[in-house]
């Protein structure tokens, strides 16, 4: 009896040494996970942050091929536009190597001279517009003055001072234009037309 006493003594005696060592494994472990992780978080921090800055760089890569190509094309494209202007310099030339005396044939050139450059502008699609009796717009017109007429409508162009130009449907230059405020000073149908005259010039 006394034999079966000590011995549960002792067991007792022995488990709170073991429980103390299960908590330091525990423990150890948490710790050995803890810091596992925290090396992988930061392998992952710098994988992130040497791709970044590999994109960062290959953004300043492009950016810089782009804008050599582009000056490549500008380049290309005025190239282009002298060689279709070299005839006409040319022409130029000649009509100023023209004697003083000689007035038709100078005339014959400069008329040979502005159809060298239409010719250009047609290639390059530069289109030339002549808005004469049309209704007035703000959008493509530019009201340089008004006059009255009998003929012409008022809101609606009399003269063209300067034809318009347009490069592939986009407005280079608008047309410089006289409009006309009718043969009763404006008062009519056309009130809408010298309403965008009026907002054309304060433009």
């Amino acid at each position: 009896m006394r034999d079966e006493t000590e011995r549960e003594q002792e067991v007792d005696v022995e488990q709170p040494g073991a429980v103390a060592d299960d908590g330091v494994a525990a423990h150890d472990l948490a710790r050995e996970e803890l810091e596992a992780a925290y090396e992988m978080a930061r392998a992952e921090i710098e994988r992130l942050q040497d791709q970044v800055l590999r994109r960062q760089a290959e953004l300043i890569n492009f950016r810089r091929r782009v804008e050599k190509e582009r000056g490549e094309i500008m380049t290309v494209a005025q190239a282009e536009l002298l060689e279709e202007l070299l005839p006409v310099i040319d022409d130029f030339e000649r009509a100023v190597g023209v004697p003083p005396g000689d007035v038709r044939t100078l005339h014959d050139g400069m008329q040979l001279i502005v159809r060298g450059v239409r010719a250009v502008l047609d290639r390059l699609g530069v289109e030339r517009f002549d808005p004469t009796g049309e209704a007035f717009d703000p959008e493509r017109h530019e009201a340089i003055g008004r006059q009255p007429s009998a003929e012409v409508p008022e809101g609606h162009i009399i003269e063209v001072y300067q034809p318009g130009y347009r490069l592939r449907g986009r407005l280079v230059r608008p047309a410089t234009v006289v409009v006309s405020f009718g043969s009763d000073g404006g008062e009519g149908d056309g009130e809408a037309g010298a309403a965008a005259v009026r907002e054309g010039d304060d433009g």
